[in-house]
Order: structure tokens, then sequence, then C-alpha cells
């Protein structure tokens, strides 16, 4: 039964990705030009076609046509965006990437849970172990995991220290 439980996070996302994204789909809400501008801005910065077409369809779940957070939401987000500093914006990303794709809630829950019982380092291993009960033990949410990880320490919310990962901000600086 866990491994019926889709994942929904196919790809690493930067910062300013998920910016340009958010904007585009406020300003134009039609999903095929969406998908046509995120396709076109993406393609000097992601290799490879299959990941060109991945990344954007994963923005597009995330802030686009098929996110689940409704059209109102988003533009409450899009104008607290609007107000800080790029480098001011993770904690509205990370609203954005939390509330858009339960995955990414689940890890970086699980993260921050190992973090508050004292896990100052958390080893991939724990993380994983704490991930799979929910979505079951496959090679697949290894993969997503290290997406998820990876994209946190775009933000600036984790780094990572050989084989664990560290939070950077606490949860009452979000």
């Amino acid at each position: 039964m866990n491994e019926r439980i889709p994942l929904l996070y196919d790809m690493v996302l930067r910062p300013e990705w998920i910016d340009f994204a958010l904007e585009q789909w406020i300003k134009n809400p039609d999903e095929e030009k969406h998908r046509t501008c995120l396709r076109e801005y993406l393609a000097g910065r992601v290799k490879g076609q299959e990941a060109l077409i991945k990344t954007a369809s994963q923005l597009q779940r995330n802030v686009g046509p098929r996110s689940p957070i409704a059209q109102e939401r988003l533009q409450e987000l899009y104008r607290d965006m609007t107000t800080l500093a790029p480098e001011q914006r993770s904690a509205t990303r990370l609203a954005i990437l939390e509330e858009s794709t339960p995955f990414f809630a689940d890890s970086v829950s699980a993260l921050r849970k190992l973090t508050l019982v004292g896990v100052n380092e958390v080893p991939m291993s724990q993380l994983y172990e704490r991930v799979s009960s929910r979505y079951g033990d496959r090679i697949s949410v290894r993969r997503r995991l290290q997406y998820v990880l990876q994209t946190l320490a775009h933000l600036g919310l984790v780094e990572r220290r050989g084989r664990s990962w560290r939070m950077r901000v606490q949860e009452d600086e979000r």
C-alpha cells in the first residue's frame, strides 16, 4: 500500500526558478503559455531535454496550473515575495514547496523532528528511515529525498556535512 503514495517531486529546484515560475503564472495564468515560458527560461539552465521537461513540470505542480495551492494563495505568496529581497525569500519559497508537495513537506517535517530531538547532523540513512515509513522502502524515495535536500540547500536552509544534513534555520524563524 505504501508504494502507491505518489512522491511528485522529480527534480532539484533553484530559488530563482521558483520565483520566475510564480511570477509568470501570476502575470499570465494560461497553462500552455506557462509551460512554454518555463521551458524557454530553463533551456539554458537545465541540461538535457528530459530534465528540462521534468523541471518545468515540477514548477507547474508547485506554482502553476497543476498546483494544489489555490490561485488566491499563490497571489498572496507572490505579493509577500515581491516585498522581500531575493535572499530573504526562503521562508516563502519553503511554504510554497511544502503546501504544494506532500512528499516535500513530509521530508522537511522528518528533518525538523530529528533536529528537535537533538540530532544536529541528520544522517541520510536516518532521514530515509523516517520518510520511507510513510512512502515505502523504494529507491525512488531515496532519490527524491536527495532532490528535496538539495533544493533545501539551494534555499540556504540546510547544509551537507559528509553523509549528514544540518538545518540552518530554526522553526521559529519561519
